[in-house]
């Protein structure tokens, strides 16, 4: 095994984290965000977080929608993420890695994707999007997500893919509700777990 290999295992182990470990930091990042949110509400909106759950359809027809939105997108996701020029690439994401490096079970998918579609959408389209407007929120969500990087056409399509998927997220909570925003993300998470750790090269 030459330098490379070893450098490259060891960015490799770096990016080992248990099940647990995945957990715990999804769980700190939705009691962040849920914090982040109640701040920007107060401050900004004048009002609690529940007032983000005030506008929309029916809650029955926002999980109706939500999980179609989920589906949808995951699978355009897919269909392009198992195809040049953007396969070859996903592992430039450090998510990807850690993922593929990490045994889950369903209920770690679950709980993971459900911290994240609840935080993660109660403070960019609840809080934020109200205050900043769709494009710009979409843009700051991708980037602090780390999928901005022109450094390719793959890395360029994954980039407007995902803007394209935050767009839809600001768009179905504008139209159809928070709660839908928020299944559409947490089925879109499940999903992609699943997926990425049966990736093939």
């Amino acid at each position: 095994m030459d330098s490379g290999d070893n450098q490259h295992s060891t960015e490799e182990k770096g990016l080992d984290l248990s099940s647990r470990e995945l957990l715990n930091m999804s769980a700190a990042s939705l009691v962040f965000y849920l914090f982040i949110a109640t701040i920007l509400f107060y401050f900004f909106h004048q009002t609690s977080l529940f007032n983000a759950f005030s506008h929309g359809v029916e809650w029955y027809y926002q999980l109706l929608v939500g999980l179609a939105a989920g589906v949808v997108a995951s699978g355009v996701i897919v269909f392009f993420s198992s195809r040049k020029p953007m396969g070859p690439i996903l592992d430039d994401f450090a998510i990807f890695k850690i993922i593929k490096n990490t045994e889950f079970t369903w209920g770690d998918r679950i709980q993971i994707s459900f911290f994240a579609g609840v935080g993660e959408e109660l403070l960019f389209r609840g809080a934020i999007q109200p205050l900043i407007g769709i494009w710009v929120t979409s843009a700051v969500f991708v980037a602090i997500h780390g999928y901005i990087s022109f450094k390719s056409a793959g890395h360029i399509l994954f980039t407007a893919l995902l803007f394209a998927l935050s767009m839809m997220l600001g768009v179905l909570y504008e139209t159809a509700g928070l709660l839908s925003a928020m299944t559409a993300h947490s089925v879109y998470d499940f999903l992609m777990l699943w997926w990425v750790k049966g990736r093939k090269e």
